[in-house]
């Protein structure tokens, strides 16, 4: 079907180790750089090529030049995102701006407005990326909403939290529990914070294994979500502790596959009222496969890559693809794919919806990216989710 409370801190300067999402899926080099940082041979490449998906720890690249800056206006190198007239965030080592439309561009740049500069200055010779997360703070400062900062009690140790109570009316007794995707911030949700806390309902912004404020995991890796759903079974029990009669869960790319794990082991006897899941990673190994023909990596490199993954994450192949799950799905499910994604792999969302059947609700865009529906059209986007939570 197509369809005064606590305050954080303001967030530290971006640690190296933190990657922007599509580097961090899809390797270190563009395609013309990428024989010259592979190591020699198929499983050197290989090698390689699972460590950017697994590994926590790596330098952070800034692609985009500032070639000038004067008054709200900011020119930037030329790249297919920095051109996309949406809003978009620019960070650099320092620094946060938001970035509006596109007022001017040529070959080689990109003149934009400037609609805030949250921290940092502007200069010409800084370097940073874009980010489709616009937002950058607490709720309370980047979106007016007052919110509680919570510890959730995970197996490997405290998971900050943000909680979010409705803005209209004491909350009723549905939490809703929104996961951030891979590498990304809490700060994801800032862009559907409003619509969520417009529901009635508590909203529970977590954070799981290897977030910058919570507890790593024992190997230092991530596990593209089959050991982080272990925290976000964590982060239910805290709702149910506090009252939550039943929950919705609400995911944006890994955290999608995060839920998506956590529905294989979990018997929610009733506990589960809805799914929302923005860009899921429905099969790891297409999204893989898929970041490596865009970097033109031999299929054997991928191949290993792959078999690699598996072995470090003790997991079937089966095991990447959530597509069988759809037949099991027993809850309504809004779900939103976008065709040109570039990040995860799109068709086999698109499968997972049209297996499901009525229980899903599937918003197609194009031209936005990957998490980026709310950037393209955010009164669209926003109008799908309430109706969606309304309807629920």
């Amino acid at each position: 079907m197509t369809a005064a409370p606590a305050r954080t801190p303001a967030p530290p300067t971006p640690a190296a180790r933190k990657w922007p999402r599509r580097a961090a899926y899809a390797g270190l080099a563009s395609a013309a750089g990428l024989a010259v940082l592979l190591p020699t041979g198929t499983a050197g490449a290989a090698w390689f090529l699972a460590g950017q998906a697994l590994n926590v720890n790596g330098n952070r690249v800034y692609p985009v030049r500032v070639r000038a800056f004067a008054g709200n206006r900011v020119t930037l190198t030329r790249t297919p995102d920095t051109a996309r007239s949406i809003p978009l965030s620019f960070v650099w080592a320092t620094g946060h701006a938001r970035l509006g439309a596109v007022i001017a561009q040529d070959r080689t740049t990109v003149t934009r407005e400037v609609t805030t500069i949250t921290r940092g200055s502007l200069a010409a010779g800084i370097r940073g990326y874009t980010s489709g997360y616009v937002f950058e703070g607490d709720p309370l400062e980047a979106r007016g909403l007052p919110f509680n900062e919570v510890l959730v009690q995970g197996e490997l140790g405290p998971l900050p939290a943000w909680l979010v109570p409705p803005t209209d009316g004491p909350a009723d007794d549905t939490w809703i529990i929104a996961v951030h995707g891979r590498g990304a911030p809490r700060g994801e949700a800032l862009r559907a914070l409003p619509t969520l806390a417009a529901s009635g309902h508590n909203t529970l912004v977590v954070s799981y294994r290897n977030d910058l404020d919570a507890p790593p995991s024992p190997d230092h890796r991530f596990h593209l979500g089959h050991t982080e759903w272990h925290d976000l079974r964590a982060a239910i029990e805290h709702a149910r502790a506090s009252g939550a009669r039943d929950i919705i869960l609400v995911g944006w790319s890994m955290g999608g596959a995060t839920i998506l794990n956590l529905l294989r082991h979990w018997h929610h006897d009733g506990f589960l009222r809805a799914l929302v899941l923005d860009c899921p990673v429905v099969d790891w190994i297409e999204t893989l496969r898929m970041n490596a023909r865009q970097l033109n990596v031999p299929p054997a490199w991928t191949w290993t890559a792959i078999k690699l993954i598996q072995h470090r994450l003790h997991v079937r192949a089966a095991d990447l693809d959530y597509r069988p799950l759809a037949t099991r799905l027993d809850v309504p499910t809004l779900i939103y794919v976008d065709h040109d994604d570039r990040t995860v792999a799109p068709g086999p969302t698109v499968d997972f919806a049209r297996a499901a059947g009525d229980l899903v609700t599937l918003v197609e865009t194009r031209e936005a990216g990957h998490c980026r529906g709310w950037n393209l059209d955010p009164q669209t986007y926003e109008d799908h989710l309430a109706r969606f939570l309304k309807s629920v």
